[in-house]
């Protein structure tokens, strides 16, 4: 099997991850924070190890600004909700994922959308713009989970920092490719999955303040227990507690822990040179071919494209059918298909263990494909 279906989820998981599953359930599988038996204390300390990782290796510097969610998902609806009201207006890319766009439109903000594929200045321009006419915030992706772009999101930074407005960034598809750091990118709120780049299992994710962003600000959008302040009304004041009511995923972040290790190690830049490396060799394979449409052509960790005459969702069964794994149709960010197909697009995305073997099959399989 050839899995080019990372973007979804990262497949295989390193042996650590699996390890760290394995050993968590087996050892350590207490509740953190409700009780101080022996078990607890051991899944307290794993979350507050994990906690202390992800602070440094997203620039928080402070562990307790690290928030567990249930993935970037709850972490974007938590970010948006709990800042954005009815009648704000808020600027966007026009490709973003659904989990950013559809909590905005449900809060009932306005949105000012920038053009995805303009150059920075431009999209600078048109954020600036958006922040004149009153946006309270801009929300966007790091990295777009169908087209091999990165936006401009250090520069975005600076530009909200210097206006005074929020900035909440989703790094669904950045986070363990690209270097994110969110005192110098002027991120005031990260969202972050654990089961993509960083190489953990589905059902975890985390919310990263900035340091300097202040977290009252925040409503929190889930309500319960947090193990302190049980007689008060109110969620606690402060992060984390203030974001994480109920039962952290904490089988989910012991394997986060052992992913941040396995990309710490290999190193986010030796893995995105691996990635693009793949990219950018089936980009090679695949130019001159008349009958596949390739949608930007940029080298990246995702690739979109389609044989042209076939429905993607045609093309994806036909793939399986050699043993590939990729995703078609369309994406879950609906603005992105008004570069593709009506049908949508096939998609093939990469991680540190694919190889250049596989991407060599892989061109001639869809060439094969093609011609037939």
């Amino acid at each position: 099997m050839i899995y080019f279906d990372n973007a979804a989820t990262t497949y295989p998981k390193p042996d650590s991850v699996i390890r760290a599953v394995n050993g968590f359930i087996k050892d350590k599988c207490g509740n953190p924070g409700r009780s101080g038996h022996s078990l607890s204390m051991a899944a307290a300390d794993e979350v507050y190890d994990c906690r202390n990782k992800a602070a440094q290796f997203f620039g928080a510097a402070d562990p307790s600004r690290v928030c567990f969610c249930g993935g970037c998902t709850e972490a974007l609806n938590t970010a948006i909700f709990g800042c954005i009201s009815r009648g704000d207006k808020v600027i966007t890319s026009d490709i973003e994922h659904n989990s950013v766009r559809r909590p905005i439109i449900a809060a009932g903000a306005e949105t000012i959308c920038f053009g995805s594929f303009d150059d920075t200045e431009t999209i600078l321009t048109k954020t600036e713009d958006g922040i004149k006419k009153g946006a309270k915030a801009v929300v966007c992706s790091c990295a777009s989970n169908v087209f091999p772009l990165v936006m401009p999101y250090r520069e975005i930074g600076a530009l909200c920092r210097e206006k005074g407005v929020i900035f909440i960034a989703d790094a669904a598809q950045a986070a363990g490719v690209y270097d994110i750091d969110v005192i110098r990118d002027n991120i005031d709120i990260l969202c972050v999955p654990a089961h993509k780049g960083l190489y953990g299992i589905t059902g975890c994710g985390m919310m990263i303040l900035s340091p300097s962003f202040d977290a009252s600000r925040l409503k929190p959008l889930l309500y319960g227990g947090s193990g302190i302040n049980s007689f008060e009304s109110d969620m606690p004041p402060y992060p984390p507690e203030r974001f994480e009511a109920g039962t952290l995923p904490t089988v989910g972040i012991s394997a986060l822990s052992a992913g941040l290790d396995f990309v710490t190690q290999t190193g986010i830049d030796a893995i995105r040179k691996k990635e693009h490396e793949i990219c950018a060799l089936i980009l090679s394979g695949l130019s001159g071919c008349e009958n596949i449409t390739v949608y930007h052509k940029n080298v990246g960790s995702v690739l979109c494209f389609n044989l042209n005459g076939t429905p993607s969702e045609q093309t994806g069964r036909l793939l399986d059918g050699y043993g590939i794994c990729a995703r078609a149709g369309f994406h879950c960010a609906p603005g992105a298909h008004k570069y593709t197909a009506p049908d949508g697009a096939v998609r093939i995305s990469f991680s540190a263990f694919n190889t250049k073997n596989e991407a060599e099959r892989f061109i001639s399989v869809i060439k094969r494909i093609s011609r037939s």
